[in-house]
């Protein structure tokens, strides 16, 4: 059953990524005279996408609302796998920070590029400030923006410390910093949802066999107004670690 359903989501998913991919092409090109009209559609259409992956993936999304998202906040979730980026986009009109690798990777590395997805190389210290860059800019242009700062994926069943660099971005900006935890809730330890100590192609082929996926999104209350992005950074992560682990224990009563 589960090779089955892997084939056939298969034979669903390549041919709704093309045109997902032709829609970025053509955007790229319609509205390359205008930067901020560019933005704003491709997020229309990056959201799309993402909610048509839910729902071929059968990705069940509860949102937990604790505060309203302004267009042009800083959004930080922590980081278990590639269903995140289902999850994330498609309840936040967005673009994302992603490792700069994705960008060389078939197919994937395509359709995120098209997606305007900002890439950084954490290897380059020097790019931090580019980086910074391109999130004030998109910010500015009051389009949100979607940041993993574990910088990695995990296994679930914590949240790492954050790297705090990106922080720096809302803080020129003034703008929101949103904190948001996912938790998946399959009953695995760890999730099938998560990405970790195992290759891209593994961890594709258990989501592709999974009937259903479901996931809490807890949106907690926006953080604005600090001045230094250590601070700003330990203060997200101490209130996204205490929702994380309130969700742990909720979950195995």
């Amino acid at each position: 059953m589960g090779y089955l359903l892997a084939i056939t989501r298969v034979l669903v998913l390549v041919p709704t990524y093309i045109c997902f991919g032709l829609i970025g092409f053509a955007l790229f090109f319609i509205c390359c005279l205008s930067k901020e009209n560019y933005y704003r559609t491709v997020v229309v259409f990056s959201r799309l996408w993402a909610q048509c992956s839910c729902l071929l993936f059968n990705i069940k999304v509860k949102i937990d609302h604790e505060s309203i998202v302004a267009p042009g906040s800083l959004i930080i979730a922590n980081h278990v796998g590639a269903p995140d980026i289902f999850v994330m986009g498609s309840c936040f009109p967005s673009f994302f920070v992603s490792k700069a690798e994705v960008r060389r990777w078939a197919f994937v590395g395509w359709l995120t590029q098209l997606g305007a997805t900002i890439f950084v190389d954490r290897n380059q210290r020097q790019q931090v400030r580019l980086t910074v860059g391109q999130i004030q800019c998109r910010l500015k242009a009051k389009c949100s923006v979607i940041l993993f700062p574990e910088a990695q994926a995990t296994d679930g069943k914590d949240i790492l410390p954050f790297k705090s660099s990106h922080f720096e971005a809302a803080i020129q900006t003034g703008k929101p910093v949103v904190p948001v935890v996912v938790y998946y809730h399959d009953n695995r330890k760890p999730s099938v949802a998560c990405w970790y100590n195992t290759n891209f192609l593994t961890h594709l082929f258990r989501l592709l066999k999974q009937q259903q996926l479901d996931v809490t999104v807890q949106i907690l209350p926006s953080l604005q107004g600090e001045t230094d992005r250590r601070i700003l950074a330990n203060k997200c992560y101490d209130i996204m670690r205490n929702a994380h682990l309130t969700l742990a224990k909720q979950t195995e009563y």
